[in-house]
């Protein structure tokens, strides 16, 4: 009886060699598509997310006889971030910096337009409560301070902005910010700010100043809604903001890029009021 010999042939080491080489190469090419992919997923997350608020905020206007909800910034003391906090009957309560629960949220006005709470934050933003690493934040978007957010009349300053809907002309609806990704290096109460040209410069800035600052998660840009339920990404162009963008301090009150220069923050001038409302 013949004896047959089984030989098995293992790989040389150049053959797997190759191998190797050759998955490193597809994965060089894979890996940016994935990383694309799933930037994009994340900006359209984000997109659905403000546009459901939007429309909450909407409806809140339809019962309330054209009425915004207030957004009333206040300090509870300090000039600290943690010291910064939200009034009353607000479309939300407390601080995304600090809060470690969902409660501030909920006890928001426009919570029962819509009950989840993810609609309140960015699915790329992966910041923590007080920048600890442990506990995530609930909230990275922020109100424009042009919509109500000086809702007691006998505020000197009632006048600078808009308290109902049908006050929202020049810009109108289709250009009027209502609300924003805001960086997670700035967020803290509910306002976001913007110095308006030459008639409201908040703490004593310039009018160029950079108040709040926008997020910078999608490709360097982030998602605004407009009055009129309509959302959409705006890119930061200018190397200033996203040299700001990479600061690794509380970014409020930054100088922008210069005197009619600033192409980015230019850009917010155009959708709050574009001159002081009469009401």
């Amino acid at each position: 009886m013949n004896r047959i010999t089984q030989v098995t042939r293992a790989f040389t080491l150049i053959e797997l060699l190759v191998v190797i080489a050759i998955i490193a190469i597809l994965a060089s090419l894979l890996l940016p598509a994935l990383s694309r992919a799933k930037s994009k997923a994340h900006q359209t997350g984000c997109l659905n997310n403000y546009r459901q608020l939007q429309i909450c905020w909407q409806m809140y206007a339809d019962d309330h006889h054209d009425g915004l909800p207030a957004n009333e910034a206040i300090t509870s003391g300090g000039g600290s971030r943690a010291a910064l906090t939200v009034g009353a009957n607000s479309w939300l309560q407390g601080n995304a910096w600090t809060d470690t629960t969902l409660t501030n949220i909920q006890r928001g006005v426009l919570f029962s337009y819509n009950q989840s709470t993810s609609i309140y934050k960015c699915p790329a933003d992966k910041s923590t409560v007080r920048d600890e690493g442990r506990i995530p934040r609930t909230r990275s978007v922020s109100l424009s301070m042009y919509m109500n957010v000086r809702a007691n009349p006998s505020d000197p300053d009632y006048n600078r902005c808009w308290h109902k809907t049908t006050q929202i002309r020049n810009p109108g609806p289709a250009k009027a910010l209502v609300f924003i990704d805001e960086h997670e290096r700035s967020i803290q109460q509910s306002a976001f700010g913007i110095n308006a040209p030459d008639r409201w410069w908040l703490f004593g800035t310039t009018q160029w100043t950079w108040i709040s600052f926008p997020a910078t998660r999608h490709n360097n840009g982030c998602v605004l809604t407009f009055a009129d339920g309509h959302a959409e990404t705006w890119r930061w162009v200018e190397p200033n903001t996203l040299r700001i963008s990479g600061l690794n301090t509380w970014i409020v009150l930054q100088l922008a890029a210069g005197r009619s220069q600033d192409r980015d923050l230019s850009r917010l001038f155009e959708v709050i009021p574009q001159k002081v409302p009469i009401f």
